[in-house]
Formats: structure tokens, sequence, C-alpha cells
């Protein structure tokens, strides 16, 4: 009976070791898209990506390492990460805000030089 509990114990470890190399590959094309992303909304939402895969990556570890505490870091995590999230694109949105207002102030500006050529 021992030898079975050692071989499922075994089979866990390699499982989890799997599942943490997945993440990990996972983790670094996501961190190439935050870096590349043809639009902020691709960037945006690869650090959201990034954020949940660390989060399941110290859950992972948790249960491999049998760590309770690591639970609690990664429910820590979750918060942090759902606040940067909020605070990039509100930041994002700042951003985008600003230059509306400048294109419409150039476009109203070469409106009024057209109209003065005319007359």
């Amino acid at each position: 009976m021992s030898s079975g509990i050692h071989a499922l114990e075994t089979t866990y470890h390699f499982l989890f070791v799997g599942i943490l190399i997945v993440l990990g590959i996972m983790l670094f094309l996501c961190l190439i898209r935050a870096c590349m992303g043809p639009t902020v909304a691709d960037r945006l939402v690869s650090v959201n990506m990034m954020g949940t895969m660390v989060m399941v990556i110290i859950a992972t570890l948790a249960v491999m390492m049998n760590e309770s505490y690591l639970v609690d870091i990664c429910i820590i995590y979750a918060m942090i990460s759902f606040l940067a999230v909020i605070v990039l694109s509100k930041v994002i949105m700042g951003v985008h805000k600003e230059e509306e207002k400048h294109v419409e102030e150039v476009w109203i500006e070469k409106s009024e030089n057209v109209e003065k050529e005319d007359k």
C-alpha cells in the first residue's frame, strides 16, 4: 500500500512541475505581448493575464509544497493585481482623453487657418 501512495505522490509532483513549466512559458509569452502589443488594450489584457498566471503559480506551489501561508500571499497578490489593472486603465484613459483634446485643438486651428485663407 505504501508503494502505491509513493507512486501517486511522485505522479502529482511531476504533474505540478509540468504545470509550473507550462505556466512559466505562458507567462513569458504574455510578457512579450505586453511589450509588443499593437494596441494599449492588448498590453492591458496581457498585464492582467500575467497577474492571473502568477496567482495560479503561487496556488500550485501552495498545493505542491503543502504550505497554507502561500494561499494568503496569493489572495494579497490578487488584490494588488486587480488594483494595478484599475490604475493602469485609469491612467491610459486619462492619456487618451488628453490626446483627443490635443487633436481637436489642432484640427480647430487648421480649420481657422483655412477660413482665414479663404477670406
